[in-house]
């Protein structure tokens, strides 16, 4: 079983469209209704879905809920970080964190929309710390 895709619900369909496009390589394929749906797909195929909340809600996600990515090293961590900055997003305070076990350096941004976004590179070579 492989997941397919992710669907996010959002105030604003095309700034989170242009922030996944112009940060983190996806390409848009379709947006439709007035920038009320956007399918976006990553190089390795995955869907992510931005839709506007139905019958006029509001997103609502859990405490905690975001998005995460993985990237190659902590150099892309902090490479990623500075791109967001000189883009106005606020990213927030590089850390480098032990989870399992691994030493990790990430950071979290909010999206337009208010979606929580992650990234982070596992240090490969710290070992369990």
């Amino acid at each position: 079983m492989q997941l397919n895709h992710l669907n996010l619900c959002t105030d604003d369909v095309a700034g989170l469209a242009a922030f996944f496009t112009g940060h983190f390589g996806f390409t848009l394929v379709a947006l439709r209704g007035k920038d009320a749906f956007a399918v976006l797909v990553g190089s390795d195929g995955f869907a992510l879905n931005l839709m506007k909340p139905l019958k006029g809600g509001s997103p609502d996600y859990p405490d905690g809920f975001h998005v995460g990515f993985i990237v190659a090293d902590a150099s892309v961590v902090l490479s990623r970080h500075a791109a967001l900055a000189a883009a106005g997003r606020a990213p927030g305070e590089v850390q480098t964190i032990t989870r399992g076990g691994a030493r990790t350096t990430t950071f979290y941004c909010r999206a337009p929309g208010g979606v929580l976004v992650e990234i982070m590179a596992e240090d490969r070579g710290s070992g369990a710390a």
